[in-house]
């Protein structure tokens, strides 16, 4: 039995059942403007009528929860934003306590990030409410974007002490907290009781969620982009050629489930 239908038949089998997916590159496809990033048409049907039939459907994104909330307001799908540090409830937006204290230094270091490389060709930066991105994807020369990049990249987390995470043509910076899409996951899980559980991501942020979910003994759902990172290639599970891949797999699950 291949890991898709083995994820597929665990997630159909009964009991408290959970699927948490990533956005970028996992539900949406991959963009040069990450503003325009959306979802695949009919996927919010999709999901929609899952978070019907199981107990837990949710997002969880390093974009912030106010974007998520902008494409996909879906009833009954939860959504984390900012790696799990922000997440949508009933009153509004629910920013961590620890994320408060960080809010001036990703202010100021996406302050120095805009006047050093605004209008720099092809170059974008991405205000991400408790993170700051810096995208070069469109960079007519990418090498030279990343050497222009790096060493502010470098003063910013000394001089602020903020955290890298690097993606695809991207380099993020966040706030040095212990939080990442693993205990997210985890805090999710745990939440709602899961029996099983599957986790879809796409990119290194994902890592330690694949990790989590497999610890848990649940599935990791890998959506594959030209772009892989080697870690992301070589997690254990399901793999798929591309967030349309992936969406169908949605179907097939949604189609089984009563």
């Amino acid at each position: 039995m291949d890991q898709a239908t083995a994820a597929l038949r665990a997630l159909t089998a009964g009991g408290s059942t959970g699927i948490v997916m990533d956005f970028d590159g996992v539900l949406a496809p991959i963009t040069d403007d990450p503003a325009l990033s959306a979802l695949l048409p009919g996927t919010d049907e999709i999901l929609a009528s899952l978070a019907r039939k199981v107990s837990v459907v949710a997002l969880l994104s390093g974009r912030p929860v106010a974007f998520l909330a902008r494409q996909a307001t879906i009833p009954a799908v939860q959504l984390h934003g900012s790696y799990g540090l922000e997440r949508l409830t009933p009153d509004g937006i629910e920013v961590s306590p620890e994320a408060q204290q960080w809010l001036p230094a990703v202010e100021e270091v996406a302050a120095m990030l805009h006047q050093e490389l605004d209008g720099v060709d092809g170059i974008h930066i991405e205000d991400k409410s408790l993170a700051v991105a810096v995208h070069w994807r469109r960079a007519p020369d990418r090498d030279r974007a990343v050497e222009l990049i790096a060493p502010i990249i470098r003063t910013a987390m000394e001089t602020h002490g903020l955290r890298r995470e690097p993606g695809k043509f991207v380099e993020e910076l966040r706030m040095p907290l212990d939080q990442d899409k693993g205990t997210a996951l985890r805090r999710i899980i745990g939440a709602s009781g899961l029996e099983s559980v599957a986790y879809a991501g796409d990119d290194r942020g994902d890592v330690p969620a694949f990790e989590a979910v497999i610890a848990a003994g649940g599935h990791a759902l890998v959506v594959e982009g030209a772009d892989i990172a080697p870690e992301v290639r070589w997690i254990p599970g399901a793999h798929f050629g591309g967030p349309e891949e992936f969406r169908s797999w949605l179907q097939e699950l949604d189609g089984a489930l009563p």
